[in-house]
Protein backbone atom coordinates (compact mmCIF):
# COMPACT_ATOMS: atom_id res chain seq x y z
CA UNK A 1 0.00 0.00 0.00
CA UNK A 2 1.34 3.48 -1.10
CA UNK A 3 0.22 6.99 0.59
CA UNK A 4 0.92 9.61 -1.85
CA UNK A 5 0.47 13.13 0.48
CA UNK A 6 -0.04 15.70 -2.34
CA UNK A 7 -1.30 19.22 -2.24
CA UNK A 8 2.13 19.88 -0.28
CA UNK A 9 3.03 24.03 -0.62
CA UNK A 10 6.12 24.37 1.36
CA UNK A 11 9.29 22.96 2.68
CA UNK A 12 8.45 22.54 5.88
CA UNK A 13 5.24 20.58 5.17
CA UNK A 14 6.90 18.77 2.83
CA UNK A 15 9.36 17.41 5.37
CA UNK A 16 6.35 16.71 7.94
CA UNK A 17 4.83 14.29 5.30
CA UNK A 18 7.78 12.35 4.16
CA UNK A 19 9.05 12.57 7.94
CA UNK A 20 5.40 10.63 9.06
CA UNK A 21 5.70 7.90 6.51
CA UNK A 22 4.87 9.33 3.06
CA UNK A 23 5.66 7.41 0.19
CA UNK A 24 5.22 9.58 -2.35
CA UNK A 25 4.75 13.63 -1.80
CA UNK A 26 2.43 15.79 -4.44
CA UNK A 27 3.12 19.32 -5.25
CA UNK A 28 0.53 20.94 -7.72
CA UNK A 29 0.96 23.19 -11.05
CA UNK A 30 -2.98 23.22 -12.30
CA UNK A 31 -3.81 27.04 -12.72
CA UNK A 32 -7.13 27.12 -10.89
CA UNK A 33 -5.82 25.17 -7.94
CA UNK A 34 -5.46 27.28 -4.60
CA UNK A 35 -2.91 24.34 -3.23
CA UNK A 36 -0.53 25.49 -6.56
CA UNK A 37 2.89 26.41 -6.59
CA UNK A 38 5.77 27.84 -8.68
CA UNK A 39 8.32 26.22 -10.32
CA UNK A 40 11.02 27.67 -7.97
CA UNK A 41 8.89 26.66 -4.34
CA UNK A 42 8.63 22.86 -6.32
CA UNK A 43 12.54 23.19 -6.77
CA UNK A 44 12.96 23.87 -2.94
CA UNK A 45 10.64 21.10 -1.82
CA UNK A 46 12.73 18.61 -4.40
CA UNK A 47 15.61 19.77 -2.74
CA UNK A 48 15.00 19.29 0.82
CA UNK A 49 13.30 16.06 0.16
CA UNK A 50 15.01 12.55 0.85
CA UNK A 51 15.92 11.09 -2.55
CA UNK A 52 13.54 8.19 -1.51
CA UNK A 53 10.49 10.14 -1.27
CA UNK A 54 9.68 10.85 -4.86
CA UNK A 55 7.77 13.96 -6.08
CA UNK A 56 5.14 13.88 -8.15
CA UNK A 57 3.98 17.10 -10.30
CA UNK A 58 0.11 17.49 -10.78
CA UNK A 59 -1.19 19.37 -14.22
CA UNK A 60 -4.50 19.75 -15.21
CA UNK A 61 -5.12 19.73 -19.40
CA UNK A 62 -0.71 20.66 -19.86
CA UNK A 63 0.67 20.11 -22.92
CA UNK A 64 3.05 17.08 -22.66
CA UNK A 65 5.92 19.48 -23.63
CA UNK A 66 4.94 21.98 -20.76
CA UNK A 67 4.90 18.70 -18.48
CA UNK A 68 8.37 17.69 -19.61
CA UNK A 69 10.08 20.56 -19.34
CA UNK A 70 8.39 21.01 -15.87
CA UNK A 71 9.60 18.04 -14.43
CA UNK A 72 12.93 18.61 -15.82
CA UNK A 73 13.19 21.89 -14.47
CA UNK A 74 11.98 20.46 -10.56
CA UNK A 75 13.17 17.49 -10.81
CA UNK A 76 9.73 15.28 -10.80
CA UNK A 77 10.05 11.32 -10.49
CA UNK A 78 6.27 11.22 -12.63
CA UNK A 79 3.22 13.69 -13.67
CA UNK A 80 0.01 13.17 -12.60
CA UNK A 81 -2.25 14.14 -15.47
CA UNK A 82 -5.97 15.76 -14.73
CA UNK A 83 -7.97 16.55 -17.99
CA UNK A 84 -7.16 16.06 -21.42
CA UNK A 85 -4.82 12.86 -21.83
CA UNK A 86 -1.85 13.66 -24.28
CA UNK A 87 -0.95 11.74 -27.02
CA UNK A 88 3.21 10.74 -27.21
CA UNK A 89 5.87 9.52 -25.00
CA UNK A 90 7.30 11.07 -21.80
CA UNK A 91 10.69 10.47 -19.98
CA UNK A 92 9.13 10.10 -17.40
CA UNK A 93 6.01 8.18 -15.35
CA UNK A 94 2.71 9.04 -16.19
CA UNK A 95 -0.38 8.69 -14.00
CA UNK A 96 -3.48 9.23 -15.22
CA UNK A 97 -6.45 10.69 -13.16
CA UNK A 98 -9.96 10.31 -13.60
CA UNK A 99 -12.64 12.34 -12.17
CA UNK A 100 -15.44 10.01 -11.06
CA UNK A 101 -18.81 10.90 -11.53
CA UNK A 102 -20.02 7.31 -12.40
CA UNK A 103 -18.68 3.82 -14.21
CA UNK A 104 -19.16 6.01 -17.73
CA UNK A 105 -15.98 8.31 -16.20
CA UNK A 106 -13.70 5.44 -16.63
CA UNK A 107 -11.90 5.99 -19.37
CA UNK A 108 -8.67 4.30 -20.97
CA UNK A 109 -5.37 6.04 -20.66
CA UNK A 110 -3.03 4.78 -22.99
CA UNK A 111 0.51 4.57 -21.85
CA UNK A 112 -0.35 5.21 -18.14
CA UNK A 113 1.85 3.95 -15.61
CA UNK A 114 -1.00 4.70 -12.95
CA UNK A 115 -4.80 5.24 -12.58
CA UNK A 116 -5.75 7.47 -10.18
CA UNK A 117 -9.45 7.34 -9.49
CA UNK A 118 -10.61 10.79 -8.25
CA UNK A 119 -13.45 12.49 -6.33
CA UNK A 120 -15.57 13.80 -8.80
CA UNK A 121 -14.05 17.38 -8.63
CA UNK A 122 -10.30 17.51 -7.82
CA UNK A 123 -9.62 19.05 -5.03
CA UNK A 124 -13.23 19.60 -3.92
CA UNK A 125 -12.82 17.02 -0.51
CA UNK A 126 -15.98 14.45 -2.20
CA UNK A 127 -15.71 11.06 -2.62
CA UNK A 128 -17.04 8.71 -5.15
CA UNK A 129 -18.15 4.98 -5.51
CA UNK A 130 -15.24 3.04 -4.52
CA UNK A 131 -16.81 0.01 -5.87
CA UNK A 132 -16.17 0.82 -8.96
CA UNK A 133 -12.39 0.41 -8.51
CA UNK A 134 -13.14 -3.32 -9.44
CA UNK A 135 -13.83 -1.69 -12.65
CA UNK A 136 -11.25 0.04 -13.75
CA UNK A 137 -8.88 -2.97 -13.28
CA UNK A 138 -10.51 -4.41 -16.26
CA UNK A 139 -8.91 -1.11 -18.31
CA UNK A 140 -5.68 -0.95 -16.71
CA UNK A 141 -3.25 -3.21 -15.36
CA UNK A 142 -1.15 -1.20 -13.97
CA UNK A 143 -0.91 0.72 -10.55
CA UNK A 144 -5.10 1.79 -9.59
CA UNK A 145 -5.03 4.51 -7.04
CA UNK A 146 -8.06 6.22 -4.83
CA UNK A 147 -8.59 9.65 -3.97
CA UNK A 148 -10.90 12.32 -3.26
CA UNK A 149 -12.17 12.90 -0.05
CA UNK A 150 -9.88 10.55 2.25
CA UNK A 151 -9.81 11.23 5.75
CA UNK A 152 -8.14 9.56 8.51
CA UNK A 153 -11.87 7.60 9.36
CA UNK A 154 -12.63 7.14 6.01
CA UNK A 155 -9.50 5.51 4.12
CA UNK A 156 -9.95 2.09 5.78
CA UNK A 157 -12.97 1.84 4.37
CA UNK A 158 -11.87 2.87 1.02
CA UNK A 159 -9.01 0.45 0.76
CA UNK A 160 -11.44 -2.35 1.63
CA UNK A 161 -13.99 -1.30 -0.85
CA UNK A 162 -11.13 -0.49 -3.44
CA UNK A 163 -8.65 -2.87 -2.67
CA UNK A 164 -6.20 -0.70 -4.42
CA UNK A 165 -2.31 -0.24 -5.42
CA UNK A 166 -2.18 3.40 -3.25
CA UNK A 167 -4.23 6.13 -1.72
CA UNK A 168 -4.03 9.97 -2.81
CA UNK A 169 -5.21 12.62 0.09
CA UNK A 170 -4.38 16.45 0.05
CA UNK A 171 -7.60 18.38 1.75
CA UNK A 172 -8.08 15.38 4.08
CA UNK A 173 -4.80 15.80 6.30
CA UNK A 174 -4.87 19.95 5.94
CA UNK A 175 -5.81 22.09 9.25
CA UNK A 176 -7.82 24.89 9.24
CA UNK A 177 -5.11 27.59 7.53
CA UNK A 178 -4.91 25.06 4.82
CA UNK A 179 -1.75 23.82 5.27
CA UNK A 180 -0.72 20.02 6.47
CA UNK A 181 -1.59 19.41 10.11
CA UNK A 182 0.90 16.87 12.14
CA UNK A 183 -1.76 15.20 13.92
CA UNK A 184 -4.13 14.05 10.61
CA UNK A 185 -1.00 13.54 8.83
CA UNK A 186 0.23 10.98 11.38
CA UNK A 187 -3.72 9.57 11.81
CA UNK A 188 -4.25 9.07 7.63
CA UNK A 189 -0.95 7.33 7.26
CA UNK A 190 -1.63 4.92 11.00
CA UNK A 191 -4.74 4.43 9.85
CA UNK A 192 -3.70 3.28 5.54
CA UNK A 193 -0.88 1.41 6.97
CA UNK A 194 -2.95 -0.80 9.53
CA UNK A 195 -5.46 -1.84 7.49
CA UNK A 196 -3.43 -2.18 4.22
CA UNK A 197 -1.55 -4.95 7.22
Amino acid sequence: MKIKLCGVRTVADALLCANEGADEIGVIFAPISRRRVTIAEAKAIRDALPARVPLVGVFLDAPLEEVIRIAGEVGLQAAQLHGEWPIGRAPLPLHAALQMLSAESLQPRPGAARLLLDGPAGGSGRSFAWSLAERARSLHGGELFVGGGLTADNVAQAIAQARPSGVDVAGGIEGPDGFKDRERVRAFVRAAREVSR
